[in-house]
């Protein structure tokens, strides 16, 4: 059972102030940033895997210290399995996020990745090639991904380069393009 890091919360945290923010290599060799706030009667914890889209949040008492949530989030998309426990740490809910969708978000990944040399996992790699993904999100009610990459700013050109893929078969909706770039890989 995870149980909040009261000490770690204690030794990052300014004065009085309700949150702290650090910053750690894990024993998996990655770097992440945790963020830690009090709330009335709860903590919460944020870690962001730094370099990638991936967050996990954690809910705890504020008074057991056990955890009481957890989701993971994937950009604007909530991914796997949203936990919540009892005080004794029981598991007494579970919603799979991903169940819906046929083509999965890591499909969706590697589509992007394949077609058009966007790789939504690696922040860094973005920059480099000019593709920041500001958002990816995914809607049940129409079944799609939409992706959106903000642009340079080109006269009279579109704010934003944007894709709608269908998230049963993967198929590509809609890409309004940003005429400066090509994709020589990409479904025509």
């Amino acid at each position: 059972m995870r149980k909040f890091d009261l000490k770690a919360f204690n030794k990052h945290k300014k004065d009085s102030a309700i949150y702290c923010r650090y910053i750690k290599i894990n024993n998996n060799g990655n770097t992440i940033e945790t963020y830690l706030v009090a709330n009335k009667d709860s903590y919460q914890e944020t870690i962001t895997y730094l370099n990638t889209p991936i967050i996990k949040r954690y809910m705890y008492d504020k008074y057991t210290l056990n955890m009481t949530k957890e989701v993971t989030s994937f950009y604007d998309c909530i991914i796997g399995f949203r936990k919540e426990y009892n005080d004794e740490g029981v598991l007494i809910k579970e919603i799979n996020y991903d169940s819906p969708y046929a083509f999965s978000w890591q499909d969706l990944v590697q589509k992007m990745k394949l077609e058009y040399d966007i790789d939504l996992m690696d922040k860094l790699d973005q920059i480099k090639n000019n593709n920041c993904v500001s958002s990816v999100s995914r809607n049940p009610k129409l079944m799609q991904y939409d992706i959106r990459i903000p642009c340079e700013n080109i006269p009279h050109g579109i704010p934003e380069e944007r894709f709608e893929i269908d998230a049963t078969t993967g198929e590509v909706i809609t890409h309004i393009k940003n005429r400066g770039k090509t994709y020589p890989n990409a479904n025509k």
